[in-house]
């Protein structure tokens, strides 16, 4: 009896916490917004795009709490059928094209399928017959296959390490701790853009970066992402004016973004616009670190979240709204409560 109701005050205790980490997470998605305004404020910026994204992230991540909290397995099937049905409509999303349908941008296809692999990865985990687990299993390896089909090589990658999370999720322990290394490969990979962009007007730092497997041209955005940041550091350009004012977009056609989630929206946005999608990003983590659900799906949901932020901090995934929005709807299901169905089977053991 006495362990029951310290079991409720547990529970009640961690309810409120996770009430308020909530809050917290409202007002830096609210800082973000209205700095985007303020960046934009008696100048050429356009905000619109931007709020746009983080909208369709906000949303798809609400979403997902929404549904997680009622049926845990609907928001990942609805992101990995959806996606499995994207490629059966658009085959040649899997032509390798750079500018391949639906999303015209082989890379963002990439980002898509990735995330659907995180999807059918927590489908996997929340079916009830190990049947049924095996077969959603298999789908991910398909969907897998596809992403390495796109040419997306950073999505390959993403999407591989998601199935291997999603495979030896049920050995992990610490969720803690999974978090916190998802956390810094994020970092090593954002700051690693701004050293190279620092370093990349220089002969030396070209040739490291080309050897390294990145284009030069992308260094050079990511050099300018750092001049104009140095030139611009409170309000930045103005939000959707890094390509006009970088001098290697403005003289490349086909150049339509920094490749740099991190960097084009310092330009843009100034270092007080970096450091609130810095928190928000954080937040995030945080959000995981403290999920209710199972360690399991903490480990998928990190996996899935890191693949597209480190995806992002190289390329510009993050400006196709469907990409945020799938996003959204993973992140939600893997911080969502887990719905009655799922604590009774965590109650006979199972997960």
């Amino acid at each position: 009896m006495g362990t029951d109701r310290e079991r409720d005050q547990q529970v009640r205790s961690s309810a409120r916490y996770l009430s308020r980490l909530d809050l917290l997470g409202t007002a830096v998605v609210a800082a973000t917004a209205m700095w985007a305004l303020v960046a934009a404020a008696n100048r050429a910026g356009e905000p619109e795009a931007f709020l746009l994204a983080l909208l369709a992230a906000v949303g798809g991540y609400v979403l997902g709490r929404l549904l997680g909290a009622r049926c845990a397995l609907l928001a990942p099937a609805v992101v990995a059928g959806a996606v499995a049905g994207m490629l059966v409509l658009w085959p040649g999303a899997l032509s390798g094209d750079a500018t391949a349908p639906p999303l015209h941008y082989g890379n963002a296809n990439g980002a898509l399928v990735a995330q659907a692999v995180g999807g059918a990865c927590l489908t996997a985990l929340f079916a009830v017959s190990d049947r049924r687990r095996g077969e959603i299993l298999v789908l991910a390896g398909l969907l897998v296959l596809a992403a390495f089909a796109t040419r997306s090589v950073a999505a390959a990658v993403g999407a591989v390490v998601v199935l291997l999370a999603g495979l030896l999720s049920a050995s992990a322990y610490r969720k803690g701790m999974v978090v916190l290394v998802a956390a810094v490969c994020v970092v090593g990979v954002a700051l690693g853009t701004v050293v190279l962009g620092a370093l990349g007007t220089r002969t030396g730092g070209l040739k490291g970066a080309a050897q390294a497997g990145l284009t030069e041209r992308r260094v050079q955005l990511w050099g300018d992402g750092v001049h104009l940041t140095n030139s611009h550091p409170l309000r930045g350009m103005g939000p959707g004016m890094f390509v006009t004012n970088s001098p290697t977009a403005s003289s490349d056609a086909d150049v339509h973004s920094a490749h740099s989630l991190w960097l084009r929206h310092s330009a843009e946005q100034g270092v007080p616009g970096a450091l609130c999608l810095v928190a928000l990003v954080g937040w995030v983590y945080v959000r995981l670190w403290r999920s209710p659900q199972p360690v399991a799906v903490v480990v998928v949901g990190s996996a899935t979240f890191t693949a597209f932020v480190v995806q992002a901090s190289i390329d510009y995934v993050a400006e196709f709204p469907v990409v945020l929005v799938a996003v959204g709807l993973l992140t939600g299901a893997a911080t969502a409560g887990p719905d009655p169905e799922l604590r009774a089977r965590l109650a006979r053991g199972g997960l």
